[in-house]
């Protein structure tokens, strides 16, 4: 799959998440939890499903590789970021709601931070350009 075409495809799979198994809502109270749903066969990309529970909150990061993800249940925060000379400035906070895309990182540009600030157990899917064996190495770039 193209990274121009991804928005597109997470509108159709996001449009009736029904499709999610009870599994793929499963989450661990250390950290948000990551299940792979899809691994293209060239290796292009992985699509995952990720289980945010309450008050879970990723690290300030960038992405190696193109990324795009939506939410399919529940309201996802995302907080924007920039780098000023090795200094981070925020530049926005965006609530994005079930169906919803976020603004797709097709060039690794993007700083941002994602949490569940609320009650409720929220899965997002996500699409990463990056081979299934690099997941969980080759996606982002941290920030303190």
């Amino acid at each position: 799959m193209p990274s121009e075409d991804c928005a597109a495809a997470l509108r159709d799979a996001l449009s009736n998440p029904a499709w999610l198994r009870p599994e793929h809502r499963v989450g661990d109270p250390r950290s948000y939890m990551r299940h792979v749903l899809y691994v293209d066969p060239d290796d292009d990309f992985v699509m995952t499903a990720i289980t945010w529970l309450p008050g879970q909150v990723s690290p300030v990061h960038g992405h190696q590789v193109w990324c795009a993800y939506g939410v399919a249940e529940g309201e996802l925060t995302e907080e924007h970021f920039q780098d000023e000379s090795g200094r981070l400035r925020s530049t926005g906070v965006r609530l994005y709601k079930a169906g919803d895309v976020a603004e797709r990182d097709l060039h690794g540009k993007a700083i941002h931070r994602v949490s569940n600030r609320s009650a409720r157990t929220i899965v997002s899917l996500h699409l990463y350009g990056v081979s299934a064996e690099r997941l969980t190495t080759g996606i982002n770039r941290l920030y303190s």
